[in-house]
């Protein structure tokens, strides 16, 4: 039985992030490190514990412990160029400006020292903590009586600091993993809402699902290079269902794995359609693995940045005349903001494009859009087709319409990506009523909260998870 969930309703609340795991982690470090300092009997400098600790608390386990180990070694490097400067006794401690001079001397001489150390570790990105930690040795303890015991205890409360990162990082609740069940979201108006913008918590989450071995992908009625562009961070390891059902795609090897087709005649009695009622189109094709967009090529309505360039001979052009100019302008404002990604290709000819076309799109205003998707449910074709409408990318008033191959179903692709991933079953989350989970809050980040429950919910069957590094 499909479970219906809605969002909460939180009226005109201003759209505050809830604090997450990371933040509360970095508290509970920080109260663990200053305990530690108390338990030491107030020896060292707790400080560092804490600036050590907060850093090493990362959203990934990988990262904390790379970011760990390699802090460690910062430390190791500024704490011995410092232990060098101390053992060695260059830097003389009189007043004068002579010896002001061989102060300020040396010590640029070994902060670069310090800085190289860290190139030559690989851990150039700490340069600066390193030489914070060789500055603070040498700029301020060398009229210690014992500066060796500094040099200690800066090095350990550095250690301290990440231990405690590492273990407040490495314990949670007690969860068991769904890796049997393909879970597939949408991704407007679910991942992300109107400005498209995927929030940190989805990402690193739904990274973090993954890294535990979750069967996930996405839906969208956009091509694969939007998803690459809008969804590059999130590392898939599954095919995408994209251009609403119509192509199934490996964003990893850049393979169309399946498509569904419009058949040559059927594009054929739609492109004249459109053509005698003069509304112009774009045709997305694949073929050869390749994405290719064609579009018309008009005599003297041309797009701003193919003004100088030469047209294609044309006999006749009996349908310019009725061409709708709106639909035409708000095509290329369209092609203008999408033809810059390395993804898409356009390409202007006046030849007919009948094979390999996934669907057709048309950008005009509301009212002509539904005027014209009434005008095709008309037509003797009209069981063999299948039409969406959309309105990301378009101005207000305007809306997009693809024409699809009535076999070119999300229905189907989720099928064919459960047979091709191994699943037991699948979960999906978006805004329809078909879903199995509906998000009606993305600003939010519902969808990947429900994500959470089902695919690590809290169970005393998953207490082998509780202390973990993944």
């Amino acid at each position: 039985m499909k479970e219906k969930r809605n969002g909460d309703s939180r009226g005109t609340l201003p759209r505050i992030p809830l604090p997450g795991q990371r933040i509360f982690r970095s508290v509970i470090a920080v109260w663990v490190c200053m305990g530690i300092y108390v338990l030491r009997g107030f020896q060292g400098e707790p400080f560092y514990s804490v600036i050590a600790a907060l850093q090493c608390v990362q959203p990934y386990s990988s990262n904390m412990l790379t970011e760990g180990r390699e802090r460690i070694i910062g430390t190791l490097i500024g704490a011995f160029w410092g232990s060098v400067i101390l053992f060695a006794d260059l830097i003389p401690v009189a007043e004068g400006p002579e010896t002001m001079f061989i102060q300020f001397l040396l010590l640029g001489l070994f902060s670069g020292l310090v800085i190289y150390s860290t190139v030559l570790f690989r851990i150039s990105k700490y340069a600066l903590f390193s030489a914070v930690v060789f500055l603070g040795i040498a700029m301020f303890h060398l009229e210690d009586v014992n500066p060796y015991v500094h040099v200690f205890h800066r090095t350990m409360d550095t250690i301290i600091g990440v231990g405690v990162a590492i273990a407040v990082s490495s314990i949670h609740l007690p969860r068991v993993r769904d890796t049997s069940t393909l879970f597939i979201s949408g991704v407007d108006h679910v991942l992300f809402s109107e400005n498209r913008q995927i929030s940190p918590l989805t990402k690193v989450e739904i990274n973090r699902f993954l890294d535990q071995g979750m069967r996930f992908s996405v839906a969208t009625r956009q091509t694969p290079a939007s998803v690459r562009e809008m969804l590059s961070e999130i590392r898939f390891r599954l095919p995408i269902i994209a251009m609403d059902g119509a192509v199934l795609y490996d964003l990893n090897t850049m393979q169309y794995v399946r498509t569904e087709k419009m058949e040559p005649d059927l594009v054929e009695e739609v492109t004249g359609l459109l053509g005698r009622e003069g509304i112009p189109y774009f045709s997305n094709t694949v073929h050869d693995n390749l994405l290719v967009i064609y579009f018309r090529d008009y005599k003297d309505l041309i797009l701003e940045d193919v003004k100088g360039a030469p047209h294609e001979s044309r006999p006749d052009f009996r349908d310019y005349d009725q061409l709708d100019k709106y639909a035409y302008l708000a095509m290329a404002r369209l092609y203008r903001r999408k033809r810059v990604s390395p993804y898409r290709n356009y390409v202007r000819t006046n030849k007919k494009i009948t094979e390999d076309v996934v669907y057709l799109m048309v950008i005009d205003r509301a009212e002509a859009i539904d005027a014209l998707s009434r005008r095709l449910m008309e037509e003797p074709f009209a069981d063999r087709i299948r039409i969406n409408f959309d309105t990301f990318d378009c101005e207000e008033g305007e809306k997009i319409l693809r024409i699809l191959s009535c076999r070119a179903t999300r229905a189907n692709m989720v099928a064919r990506l459960q047979r091709l991933s191994g699943a037991g079953g699948t979960l999906t989350f978006g805004t329809g009523e078909e879903e199995d989970i509906q998000i009606r809050d993305a600003d939010r980040g519902q969808m990947v909260r429900e994500l959470r429950k089902r695919f690590s919910p809290v169970s005393l069957r998953g207490w082998r998870n509780i202390i973990r590094l993944k």
